[in-house]
């Protein structure tokens, strides 16, 4: 049955059933009953299970007396089924989607928001919005911030109205909705989409997405200021906005928030992933991001069904792709002081091949090539596959010292264990901690946080908290290294040294110990990538692992599987090299081994070699002319802490220790009458040797030293001549 005039859109409308006419009051036009009835579609129904839900029955019901299939919920899902997949199949295999809004519907999280994000990306953007509650109550996702919705949030007054003014007023609204969901440029806009989707075989980040937002978001409007500034600042030269950070600092969860809700910025997005061929293919990327484009500016998808060659895309290059899909057709699209949109592409560095990245090769060579009112923003690890490519633009480094980026963990550390932490005084102390234990890194803090609220941590045990990112290095080094007999051969043993390093490794000593070639060099720190990054201090170029948790993870046997390093090799390797450039010339020794060498030595428990270095009066003098005399001293106490000579009396002080400790606790027990008696008796004092004992162990010091004697006589003269 008609609820209106096609022609003048009144609702004043006459049936003559024995003509099977319709005639309209207000302007006259007559049409048939036959002519009258749309192509049946399959409409989806989005909306939040509130008090609104009375008004989406009634639009339900006319929708379907009008012919078309309504997917509904509460009658489409069965107990028992997956009703997750089954929304999902709901809207794909719907020809619109209809969103009712309401403060419910639009709760975050909530299933009305993943809903909406599906609908845009499967459907292109083919959604209708109806408000069923005031404006200032609905938090209106970002993502259809552009779409115009039709208002009935005073739906309720107008039915206590009365039958009369209701019918009036809610048979023009459901015409409204008629009249959008079955109009040509409705059904035009779908069949234009299903024919790009055609051409261009989009390929979708939406679990990708979804992988991310489920984690939760916390902070970063720093970040979001920055971008925003960029974006709507008058001078447009700047093509590129570049996010450059460290793995796991939360430059995909940040590009994943701004890609769900900043739907009215961010026109087109993608997201890169090492492991999926598809999703870092430059040409495969290219193609989805001309679609969602497409969905966007009505503009540029007519230009591009215009194409000659829409339907021979396969045959081409990335560059040509680009040229055809973006550079040329862009040119033509009507500018007319719009707002600058843009393109997102999250995680460059994954979608490199080899030692290229057509990806990165492409943007930096084309991108000024694109419309001013477009810019793109990308996110990548400092890999030299982006950086080199990109070089000659300015990136935004999100780096994790800063105190932005830690008052955004902290905050997410107080909101993740709330229920930890609001009944313990030392609550801040705590999350200080863990904080400091982080790094700035946010992937680190979301496995705490989560072995926390499981139980498998201990906020009483801070200390056995731990340092890995297992999962993300496995993942890089799968990447990196598929070649394992190469890794075996050259990697390994540089990630020896590296790892065995207290400090970060001079790039030069590294070269030199494994004697490679400046371009053997080179190849394997690009392997290296941005885990071990390159870092310049004073004039000179150190190796780093970027986080201490990669060291526990590549040290773990069990955890690094067949990248395991066995440490104790580099310290070796180290400790050699430093011997013989000191035997070689004290005087040329590198500062590195000035302050680590005995280190390295103790190590590897070469207990001579350790003794003989420490004694040294050219060693001390090297170290005392790099102001390092006193970590001397250090090091002679951290050798008598170890060295076998001095084990006897090490043993004998360390029991001497544990009775007076238990004696003196002892003592304070029994004054506060927690226990009636001594359950040990009183240390024995230490006997006073006779004249005879130390003559005598005078005698075999002067005749037959040890190691521990050696070294505690040079620290007696160390300690006397010390000024």
């Amino acid at each position: 049955m008609a609820s209106f005039c096609p022609e003048c859109k009144s609702t004043d409308i006459k049936l003559f059933e024995e003509y099977q006419r319709y005639s309209c009051n207000n302007c006259g036009y007559g049409w048939d009953v036959k002519k009258e009835k749309a192509d049946k579609l399959r409409i989806f129904l989005s909306y939040g299970h509130d008090a609104n839900e009375e008004l989406v029955r009634m639009i339900k019901a006319d929708l379907e007396k009008r012919g078309h299939d309504v997917w509904f919920d509460k009658n489409d899902i069965k107990y028992g089924d997956d009703w997750r997949r089954m929304i999902t199949e709901g809207i794909i295999s719907s020809n619109r989607v209809l969103s009712f809004l309401s403060k419910h519907s639009t709760r975050d999280p909530g299933v009305c928001l993943d809903e909406i994000a599906i609908a845009i990306g499967v459907k292109g953007g083919n959604i209708q919005t109806v408000l069923t509650e005031s404006e200032a109550e609905v938090k209106s996702p970002a993502s259809i911030s552009h779409l115009q919705w039709l208002d009935m949030h005073d739906w309720k007054e107008r039915q206590a109205e009365g039958e009369a003014s209701w019918k009036q007023w809610y048979d023009e609204k459901l015409a409204e909705i008629v009249r959008v969901i079955e109009s040509k440029e409705s059904r035009c806009f779908a069949g234009e989409i299903e024919t790009l989707s055609k051409h261009l075989k989009p390929i979708s980040s939406d679990s990708r997405v979804a992988q991310l937002l489920s984690k939760g978001f916390v902070g970063r409007e720093w970040l979001s200021d920055e971008v925003e500034q960029w974006r709507i600042q008058s001078d447009r030269s700047s093509r590129l906005f570049w996010i450059m950070g460290a793995p796991g600092v939360g430059k995909s969860a940040f590009a994943a928030h701004l890609t769900h809700f900043g739907r009215d910025k961010i026109i087109a997005a993608q997201f890169c992933e090492w492991d999926k061929p598809d999703h870092r293919n430059a040409a495969r990327v290219f193609r989805s991001l001309a679609f969602q484009l497409a969905s966007r500016l009505p503009d540029y998808r007519k230009l591009l069904l215009t194409l000659p060659e829409i339907d021979q895309l396969d045959g081409k290059n990335v560059a040509e792709i680009f040229d055809y899909l973006f550079a040329s057709p862009l040119q033509h699209t009507i500018d007319g002081g719009q707002q600058r949109y843009l393109i997102l592409i999250d995680a460059l560095d994954e979608a490199a091949e080899g030692e290229q990245n057509p990806l990165v090769e492409t943007l930096a060579r084309h991108a000024p090539q694109l419309p001013e009112w477009l810019g793109m923003l990308i996110t990548s690890r400092p890999e030299s596959s982006v950086s080199s490519p990109l070089q000659g633009l300015n990136p935004y480094v999100l780096d994790t010292g800063t105190e932005e980026n830690k008052d955004d963990i902290r905050f997410y550390l107080y909101q993740e264990l709330n229920s930890l932490l609001n009944k313990r005084n030392d609550a801040n102390e705590i999350v200080e901690q863990i904080l400091e234990k982080s790094e700035g890194v946010f992937l680190y803090v979301e496995r705490v946080c989560d072995d926390l609220i499981k139980g498998n941590l201990s906020l009483d045990k801070l200390d056995k908290f731990p340092k890995g990112l297992g999962g993300i290095f496995r993942q890089f080094f799968d990447r990196q290294f598929k070649d394992l007999k190469q890794f075996r051969s050259n990697i390994r043993p540089a990630l020896r040294t590296i790892i065995a390093a207290p400090e970060p490794l001079p790039v030069d000593i590294l070269k030199d110990l494994l004697g490679w070639e400046e371009e053997e060099l080179f190849d394997v720190l690009r392997m290296f990538g941005s885990v071990f990054p390159i870092i310049e201090e004073k004039g000179r170029k150190l190796i780093k692992p970027y986080h201490k948790s990669l060291i526990d993870w590549l040290t773990d046997q069990k955890a690094a599987d067949h990248y395991y390093i066995d440490v104790n090799k580099g310290h070796k390797l180290l400790a050699d090299k430093g011997l013989k450039e000191l035997k070689k010339s004290i005087e040329t020794l590198d500062i590195y081994f000035i302050k680590w060498l005995p280190t390295h030595l103790l190590k590897t428990e070469q207990w001579d070699e350790v003794v003989d270095v420490l004694c040294n009066l050219d060693f001390f003098q090297a170290k005392a002319t790099v102001k390092l005399k006193y970590e001397l001293v250090d090091d002679i106490n951290k050798a008598l802490e170890v060295i076998p000579d001095n084990k006897e009396e090490r043993d004998g002080e360390e029991k001497r220790h544990e009775r007076m400790e238990k004696y003196t606790n002892d003592l304070i027990a029994c004054a506060m009458g927690e226990i009636t008696r001594f359950e040990l008796q009183v240390p024995v004092s230490i006997t006073p040797w006779t004249e005879e004992q130390i003559n005598a162990e005078i005698e075999r010091i002067k005749n037959n030293p040890n190691r521990a004697d050696k070294l505690k006589d040079f620290r007696n003269f160390l300690w006397q001549e010390a000024d």
